[in-house]
């Protein structure tokens, strides 16, 4: 599929090719739809199919449903907090949060998890700090706009119907599919979509940073993130029809393929 393209040189991949090929099947799923059940059988079919998703990939989740830490880093409050899914590698470590909702999901399901996160990071032993640690929320369903600005100004990745994600995006642009975008659409791809999609120790940097800067303080990062929100919604239709211009129909091809390599996920 297109993801496995040769890339441009100038642009540096953001995540490792595995945690790639899962982001394009979970945004394939949720694009579909078609993960049902009522109550918490809902959320655990969701988490069920991910897991599957996952282990056919290659992909080791240190942690499942039920985990209490973060790939063996647990919170500095001494919390209990459940952890969906994470994975550990020496280049990045990724943490999942799992919502499968009947109704849009509110600002404190992403609240918690940003907290949560930063409860590990903040007494975290020097393997869990120095790894980039990235974060994906992977919605069922489609989240308020002020929750998308919160997510991106925390580095947070969320997964949802009807939006091609930012690391997407970019790979897509760095593959190519680019026919039809100007030079100023491009160079927002390039500059924007890393910073939307950085580790939790790069949000927390610039936290810090900006803390103490007394002038030549940076862009705000409402504003920033909003710039990257207008990105995915101008140039992420743009960038799909070039990709379906090659690849017709990949996103129901591939649903499929996950379909009969999983057993269906009703």
């Amino acid at each position: 599929m297109w993801w496995n393209r040769s890339r441009l040189p100038a642009m540096a991949p953001l995540l490792p090719d595995r945690i790639l090929a899962l982001l394009v099947r979970a945004y394939a799923v949720v694009e579909v739809g078609g993960v049902g059940g009522s109550g918490p059988e809902r959320g655990r079919r969701f988490e069920q199919l991910f897991y599957k998703i996952a282990d056919r990939l290659g992909v080791h989740l240190t942690e499942k449903a039920g985990g209490r830490s973060v790939n063996g880093q647990y919170s500095a409050s001494g919390f209990a907090q459940e952890v969906d899914a994470a994975t550990r590698a020496a280049r990045a470590s990724t943490y999942w949060e799992l919502k499968n909702l009947t109704s849009p999901l509110e600002k404190n399901e992403l609240l918690i998890f940003n907290a949560k996160a930063l409860d590990y990071l903040y007494d975290a032993g020097p393997l869990f700090k120095y790894i980039p640690l990235f974060r994906f929320l992977l919605s069922g369903g489609n989240i308020r706009d002020d929750c998308r600005v919160y997510a991106v100004q925390w580095g947070i990745t969320v997964i949802e119907p009807g939006r091609l994600i930012v690391p997407l995006l970019y790979e897509a642009a760095a593959r190519g599919f680019v026919g039809g975008l100007t030079t100023l659409d491009q160079e927002a791809v390039c500059k924007l979509s890393p910073w939307a999609c950085r580790p939790l120790q790069s949000v927390v940097k610039d936290l810090a940073d900006r803390c103490f800067l007394s002038s030549n303080s940076p862009m705000s990062v409402t504003r920033k993130a909003k710039e990257v929100i207008d990105m995915q919604e101008q140039i992420g239709p743009e960038i799909l029809d070039n990709i379906d211009e090659e690849y017709p129909d990949w996103i129901n091809i591939l649903a499929q393929d996950i379909w009969d390599e999983t057993g269906g996920w009703s």
